[in-house]
């Protein structure tokens, strides 16, 4: 009987120290949190929202919700490169769906068209594990309007950009030269054909 008690108490022990490693390889390692790379962008600006303290591989719910108008009216919201839609964001949140890395970490980027604050949180599907709220606010004042200052003008009408008469004296000047060449290597290998014949 203490022989079986024994073998018992064994193979228990054997089993919940089998099961430890399977255990701890899918808890996150790192301690739940989020981010953005930009806190404050431009209407369109693409940023990448990043958490982490989830599974691994550990598939994710992203949400973006609106905050404070002009928001309200509707955002063209981006995210990875799967949605890109004109919604009334104030009537319901856009969500996105990532996949956490081996380390329980996500990275995924945003561009959001409208001016407001949005809210953006990514929860874990299997684990529970919420991260966020993180702030983002798409100002109109940072709008991209790199499109370079306007032409002066000079008065004068438009430019003529029609071809230029020295230009089409130097295309038949290198016509010819080109020519010229083709001929000469011509003339040279005919030569050492009928030499090499000789």
């Amino acid at each position: 009987m203490k022989k079986t008690l024994a073998a018992l108490a064994l193979a228990g022990s054997i089993a919940l120290i089998g099961t430890a490693p399977a255990v701890a390889a899918t808890y996150p390692a790192l301690p739940p949190q989020a981010a953005v790379s930009d806190g404050t962008v431009g209407p369109g600006e693409q940023f990448v929202f990043t958490g982490q303290g989830f599974l691994a591989g550990e598939s994710l719910t992203i949400t973006v919700t609106p905050g404070n108008p002009p928001a309200a009216s509707g955002a063209n919201i981006a995210g990875g490169t799967s949605f890109s839609a004109k919604i009334p964001v104030f009537l319901a949140p856009s969500t996105f769906s990532a996949t956490a890395d081996a380390q329980g970490k996500v990275a995924f980027p945003i561009s959001i068209s409208e001016a407001g604050t949005y809210y953006i949180t990514a929860v874990g599907n299997t684990s529970g594990v919420t991260v966020g709220p993180v702030t983002v606010q798409v100002a109109a004042s940072l709008a991209n309007t790199s499109g370079g200052a306007p032409l002066a003008t000079t008065g004068g009408g438009l430019a003529n950009t029609g071809a230029d008469s020295g230009l089409v004296l130097w295309t038949i000047v290198g016509a010819g030269a080109l020519a010229a060449g083709a001929a000469s290597v011509v003339v040279v290998r005919r030569r050492a054909k009928t030499e090499a014949a000789a």
